[in-house]
């Protein structure tokens, strides 16, 4: 127990020497030596208590008087600090809000608690055990981070008082309050716990003191009472009908009250639990409390969204996780809030510009979705949570701290003005490229996590969160991969700036780098020895929805992606030349062309944001009323009508998937063969496209193989590009392409599948990025577009498939009794209509094109040629052979001549695209996402809700 009670003592005490520390030599020795402290002793309690089991400390039971007079002390500190500064600042509902956690703080003491008694008890387990390790390696790495940042913040601040003794001291106490909140099990002390994070996030949001950073800071700290007020009623309530006021057993009693009388009493503090959880979360429609937070310096923007604000709330969330099965109101708040929250903050973060506002609607978002398996309850919703906290935490801090060491030096957090920065500052470029990759793509954490998200979801019939999750990822890769290729481009020689950053930023980027890494890679060690141990303890179950030999193969492409990035990425040998601009080239560096009039001209290319769709003014506000009318609704319903609702509704439905390919070994196989055949199948089908398309033009055609000889000349080319990493990139695009047709065609994951396309497309569109050649910017927006548009198509295919067979495994077709078409021809008819882009036919390929008669400038592929565009069309092949098969996997069962069945009907389906490139002009943009997204949501809601209501019945 010494170990715990050292880390909540040490923090309070680097706080208090922090206040009294002047200069910045023994600052920075202090605060280290602090930060090393804290980080080893949260290694050693991990080590110490990992695979114990729940483990229960009782203080000695003298002490319970003077630490509930403490408690109450500290509780009335808070109190009276909020409302000093609401008098201070004239600040009417902050100073009303105070008074009423006063008065019923008092009221408390006196009144109720003294009749209850004050239980000194904490609790260990495997989810304290992850959340200690956040708060101590991640937390105390972003307090040693700021020792440089706050030195270069205050020097751009001489005018203002040296206010960082300050700083430091809330930083510090920070993770003593959060601490406090994952170890103990007296609600009392959680809630004063939770009311010190809010004042501290106040504090620290006001720090610069202008008039933006207190009305932010009051804001928070405004929504966060509300919060605040909602736990002092839960607590309360419980202790005024007899309810357990030590927190594991309120949750034991809790659960065990479902279906019984006692379970009315129940549900009235858990749904304030559970508003107070999503307060502290920035759930819509509190979420402005947090953009408001980006006004602080960035270690505090860091502190809040990793390790410890906002974390606080999604591990209330999830510690309440198993009553949210008893207690449906609760959990029908919570998943909707949650849901929306994540649909609508990832629209949001697309027509951002500002860095951070983009980090902060992706960390809502991402909160959003965090809670949304929460308010699920079962146990692969609640293994995908926790996977969510992990990852969110150690990228979203390695982003933060990034974009806070690159403001400082360019001048600027836009992401516009983030050009050149691969040249600029070449190792925090790939730094902070490492860690968009782990937000939002696969093989890396958050992908993965989602991954299991999706499979929770369908598993119990969430229909609504399903549709939510599918449009709200196919977002995410929009407003990610933009801002990726901004970091890409390094065509420039720009003079390196980033000599001048600190070791102290340094180390804790690098620290951040190295746990993103290890995290991915280490997943299933994660998942083994600290997920599903919380899981069996609170479920009696593991809940891991996803295969060890997915991880294991996701963990080894993580591996090869650091490596690219951090070794080879730049290394490219091949002769430089100037990008193409329609002109005569005056300044390749500045993109500058002399044009067909004799004038000299700029081209630029800026990145899309698409205000007009995806805007604050036009989301925020439905949003917010929306989810603040689901809050309303469901605490009204628990508080008026919560008996009757207790035992009316459950889980529509339950199932575990089943899986087919257990084994690597399969999968590797189908590699083999699809590294072979896949390139032979797809040269015929590019021959027998022009073919056909010739004839249908009334011409006579190339020869059937000419492909092959036009990628044979390719090859043949001088070895140029218009930089140093274009090449690499697509190497890239082309291995994951090649890896995706192995896992399919080797009766692997589909869902694996799916992601790792997503993630050569990523490659693909980050080459034509890095090249800052205006045509191929544009074509790569349109690319990004494009993905965007059909990935909501892709995943209810997947959906459609494990509804229909139980399983996301190919292999599992061949089990089938009937082919899924039976089922899921709604989506099948769905993905039909997506399929153009897919296989890059009009009228929906915006943004690379395979024939002269439909466009001059080839978009995404303008400047590659050579061995790098003979890269490109061998993975086109492979690309149109992996999507025809997933047309096929609608015609297998367990009848071999199915599988003949199949190649004709995709070999029909080719011959049909084919005849509609051949006879439909392209659209508009606006036109291809539009009609691809209302296909998909009538399809795929119309077939899921089919099959759900199927399975009940």
């Amino acid at each position: 127990m010494e170990i715990i009670v050292s880390l909540v003592v040490v923090p309070c005490i680097a706080a208090l020497l922090m206040l009294a520390i002047r200069t910045d030599k023994v600052r920075d020795i202090l605060a280290v030596g602090f930060a090393v402290a804290i980080g080893v002793l949260s290694i050693v309690f991990s080590v110490m208590y990992l695979g114990s089991g729940p483990v229960y400390f009782e203080l000695p039971a003298e002490w319970s008087g003077a630490l509930s007079m403490v408690n109450f002390a500290i509780e009335m500190a808070v109190g009276a600090f909020i409302l000093a500064y609401a008098i201070r600042y004239k600040r009417i509902l902050p100073l009303v809000l105070a008074l009423v956690q006063i008065i019923i703080a008092i009221w408390l003491e006196t009144s109720v608690m003294h009749e209850v008694g004050f239980s000194t008890q904490l609790r260990i387990d495997e989810l304290s055990i992850i959340m200690a390790l956040i708060i101590g390696t991640v937390g105390s790495g972003i307090c040693v981070y700021a020792l440089g940042y706050m030195k270069d913040f205050q020097s751009h601040h001489a005018d203002q008082k040296d206010r960082r003794p300050w700083f430091f001291a809330l930083m510090f106490a920070f993770l003593a309050a959060m601490y406090n909140i994952v170890f103990s099990d007296n609600m009392s002390w959680i809630y004063t716990a939770w009311e010190v994070t809010t004042l501290c996030s106040f504090l620290l949001i006001g720090f610069t003191k202008t008039e933006e950073a207190i009305n932010n800071a009051f804001r928070q700290v405004v929504m966060n009472m509300l919060g605040g007020v909602a736990f002092q009623i839960a607590i309360a309530f419980a202790a005024l009908n007899g309810l357990p006021l030590v927190f594991s057993e309120f949750l034991m009693a809790g659960a065990q009250s479902a279906g019984t009388t006692a379970a009315a009493l129940f549900a009235v503090p858990v749904v304030l639990l559970a508003f107070a959880g999503m307060t502290k979360a920035a759930q819509m429609p509190f979420h402005t409390w947090l953009l408001g937070a980006m006004v602080a310096p960035t270690p505090t923007s860091a502190l809040l969204h990793s390790s410890t604000m906002v974390k606080a709330g999604v591990f209330l969330l999830i510690k309440l996780s198993p009553l949210f099965l008893a207690f449906p109101i609760a959990s029908g708040m919570v998943v909707l809030v949650g849901g929306f929250t994540f649909l609508f903050c990832s629209f949001l973060a697309i027509s951002q510009s500002n860095a951070k506002r983009v980090l902060a609607y992706s960390t809502i978002a991402n909160l959003g979705l965090i809670t949304a398996c929460a308010g699920v309850g079962t146990p692969e919703a609640v293994w995908a949570a926790i996977f969510l906290v992990i990852f969110h935490a150690v990228a979203k801090s390695l982003l933060f701290l990034c974009v806070g060491t690159a403001e400082h030096h360019i001048g600027s957090r836009n992401i516009e003005d983030m050009d050149e920065l691969f040249e600029r500052m070449p190792r925090l470029a790939r730094f902070m490229m490492l860690g968009i990759m782990c937000m939002f793509i696969a093989p890396f954490g958050m992908l993965v996590s989602k991954w299991a998200t999706l499979v929770s979801f369908a598993t119990t019939g969430q229909v609504v969160l399903l549709v939510l999750l599918a449009f709200g990822s196919a977002a995410t890769f929009m407003f990610w991969a933009k801002w990726l290729g901004k970091l890409a481009g390094i065509a420039a020689h720009r003079e390196n700036v980033e000599t001048t950053v600190y070791k102290s930023e340094w180390s804790a980027i690098v620290l951040m780098a190295i746990l993103v890494v290890a995290a991915c890679i280490n997943m299933p060690v994660l998942s083994a020895y600290f997920v599903e141990p919380y899981l069996l303890s609170t479920y009696g179950a593991y809940g891991a929805s996803i295969g060890l030999d997915n991880m294991v193969i996701m963990a080894v492409i993580v591996a090869f992606i650091a490596v690219v990035l951090f070794g080879t990425l730049g290394n490219s040998k091949a002769r430089t030349v100037p990008v193409y601009m329609a002109g005569i080239t005056v300044d390749s560096a500045k993109r500058v062309f002399r044009g067909s009039l004799g004038d000299s001209r700029e081209a630029t290319s800026r990145n899309w944001y698409l205000e007009g769709i995806f805007g604050e003014a036009r989301l925020d506000k439905p949003a917010t009323v929306l989810t603040a009318a689901i809050i309303v609704v469901c605490i009204a319903a628990t508080l008026f009508a919560g008996s009757y609702f207790i035992n009316s509704f459950s889980l529509p439905m339950y199932f575990q998937t089943m899986s087919f390919n257990e084994g690597i070994f399969s999968t590797l196989i189908g590699m083999v063969v699809f590294v072979v055949l896949g390139p032979v199948v797809g040269c015929l089908l590019a021959g027998i496209d022009r073919k056909i398309s010739a004839r249908m033009q009334g011409r006579v055609g190339p020869p059937l193989l000419q492909p092959y000889y036009d990628v044979r000349k390719l090859i043949a080319k001088d070895n140029v590009s218009v930089n140093s990493v274009e090449g690499t990139y697509i190497t890239c695009a082309l291995i994951f392409t090649l890896i995706a047709g192995g896992v399919f065609f080797g009766g692997g994951n589909f869902l694996m599948c799916v992601f790792l396309v997503t993630l050569s497309a990523l490659f693909f569109i980050l080459a034509a990025y890095s090249s800052r050649s205006p045509y191929a910017e544009i074509g790569a927006d349109r690319e990004t577009l494009q993905v965007m548009a059909y990935e909501p198509m892709i995943l209810f295919v997947a959906i459609g498939m494990v509804l229909s067979i139980g399983t996301f495994d190919v292999a599992g077709l061949m089990a089938s009794p009937v082919p899924i078409i039976v089922a899921t021809w709604p989506i099948f008819l769905g993905l039909l209509f997506v399929l153009t882009i897919k296989l890059r036919k009009s009228p929906f390929d915006l943004s690379y094109s395979h024939h002269a008669h439909q466009e001059l400038v080839k978009g995404v592929t303008t400047e590659m040629s050579g061995r790098t565009l003979a890269k490109v069309e061998v993975m086109h092949w492979c690309e149109n052979v992996l999507f025809l098969g997933w047309v096929a996997l609608f015609f297998v069962w367990n009848n071999p001549v199915s599988i003949l069945l199949a190649v004709v009907v995709a070999l029909a389906i080719y011959f049909f695209e084919i005849w509609i490139d051949n006879n439909f002009a392209r659209v508009k943009w606006q036109s291809c996402l539009k009609w691809a997204w209302i296909v998909s949501l009538v399809a795929g809601l119309v077939n899921i809700i089919g099959l759900v209501v199927l399975i009940v019945l």
